[in-house]
């Protein structure tokens, strides 16, 4: 295996600038986690069928591109590089689709969900292409597994950076054009008074200029960071003659049959179906289980605001005890945690401690899936010669879809079986009931799995 030399080293400032290509793509994809859901039923008054649509199809759209994408990277050979292009190309498609996702048509409710099924199914696409490549490039940048650890901690810092700062700039933005993220709503009295009316228009009108106007805002961003990832990382040619020539299928075969990826794989799922489960559903959460409607943009920030502060902490652990006891301890003590969301009562001073207390402990699980991938990835170079990073980096992405797709399926059967009512002020009680079980028993299940496969 090819080696590189100590003089073509990556310096720490192109570790962290690699780091810095994950806000364009992860960014976007946290927020939209986060935001998307309640946007859609809130805002867009998309009914629970309707939000199951845009949310499997978009997923499903995700999948079925990255063994296409997974085929093509690999295939692509360009004076640029192999994977700067995809990224290049990626972001500038991302972008301007990412954008007009937060615009609400004025057409019929049929229409208004197949153009948010389009947009997301398409805008899912590129970002797919964009982490798929950006996630392959750690690879390529050194063979030396403490420097790839550095730039995936880099990477993981700024995943968790571009969440904090997505999450505060949608829900700040949009909270500051009208004090509040959810939609105008019908009360039981159906009003018809012209003024009421037109003030509600006026409302709505305002939140969504500013979910526009902080989409608006992350698409620069997106696009600053993209261009500082591209100018400073070099992709080492040594490493692109390591890739392997064998037929996709193969290599693909290879890779479930290796005992070490399959576990890392299944502990990715595990912890990955926690937090997308609790990322789309939690804005839902404080809004009808809490009843702090006023307060969603704050409750999430304090959440992943938590979870920024605790990364360190967690990397500090893993480097003097090991990244699997560390696992299990941090597990066992999120677990009753998620537990306290099925019974704490809608008060912040119970609310913000607990979503404080899960935001430090899920900063484990958010770090160590990756990179247990890196140290995969080693061993199978190890064992068989050859590189096969691009194709375990799309298996893993794909279940991570797979995973997006029952997360989306989850809050909206929750909504469904709850009762609830499009455009409604008062929601039944049983709403809130079902979100609160849909935020607690999925994630409980999924991290007890987690702990069966670290022991």
């Amino acid at each position: 295996m090819a080696t590189t030399g100590k003089t073509d080293r990556p310096s720490t400032v192109e570790k962290v600038c690699y780091g810095l290509g994950a806000l364009p793509y992860m960014t976007t994809r946290h927020v939209l986690n986060f935001y998307l859901n309640y946007f859609l039923v809130t805002v867009a008054q998309v009914p629970p069928l309707g939000l199951l649509l845009v949310g499997v199809l978009g997923r499903v759209a995700e999948m079925s591109s990255y063994p296409v994408l997974t085929f093509l990277i690999t295939r692509t050979n360009t004076r640029w590089g192999q994977l700067k292009p995809w990224i290049l190309g990626g972001t500038l498609a991302m972008v301007p689709l990412y954008l007009l996702v937060w615009y609400v048509p004025d057409v019929a409710p049929g229409g208004k969900i197949a153009y948010f099924v389009a947009l997301f199914m398409t805008e899912s696409v590129f970002n797919s292409g964009v982490t798929l490549a950006h996630r392959t490039l750690v690879m390529y940048i050194s063979d030396d597994g403490t420097d790839r650890e550095s730039a995936i901690a880099f990477k993981s810092a700024s995943g968790l950076v571009g969440m904090v700062v997505g999450v505060a700039i949608e829900g700040q933005v949009v909270a500051a054009f009208d004090g509040t993220l959810s939609g105008t709503c019908n009360h039981s009295n159906n009003s018809t008074n012209s003024n009421v009316t037109s003030t509600a228009s006026l409302q709505t009108r305002r939140q969504e200029t500013g979910y526009l106007v902080a989409a608006g805002i992350i698409c620069v961003v997106a696009l600053i960071f993209v261009t500082v990832t591209l100018a400073t990382v070099k992709e080492r040619t040594a490493f692109q003659q390591q890739k392997t020539d064998e037929p996709w299928s193969s290599s693909l075969k290879r890779v479930m049959t290796h005992k070490p990826s399959v576990c890392a794989l299944l502990l990715m799922l595990g912890f990955t179906t926690a937090g997308s489960v609790l990322q789309q559903s939690m804005a839902l959460y404080v809004q009808y289980s809490l009843g702090l409607g006023s307060q969603v943009q704050n409750c999430l920030l304090v959440l992943v605001g938590s979870c920024l502060i605790g990364i360190p902490v967690v990397k500090v652990l893993m480097t003097k005890f090991g990244k699997k006891p560390v696992s299990v301890g941090v597990t066992l003590i999120l677990i009753p945690i998620v537990l306290g969301l099925l019974f704490v009562p809608g008060n912040l001073v119970y609310v913000l401690p607990l979503l404080a207390a899960f935001g430090m402990t899920f900063s484990s699980p958010f770090i160590v899936p990756l990179m247990m991938l890196s140290d995969v990835s080693d061993l199978l170079k190890l064992q068989t010669g050859r590189s096969y990073d691009t194709v375990l980096h799309g298996v893993f992405s794909t279940a991570q879809r797979i995973v997006g797709a029952v997360s989306f399926g989850a809050i909206s059967a929750a909504l469904e079986i709850g009762g609830y009512e499009s455009g409604d002020c008062d929601q039944p009680e049983s709403v809130g009931r079902a979100v609160r079980w849909n935020v607690t028993i999925l994630p409980m299940l999924s991290l007890v799995a987690s702990l069966g496969v670290l022991w």
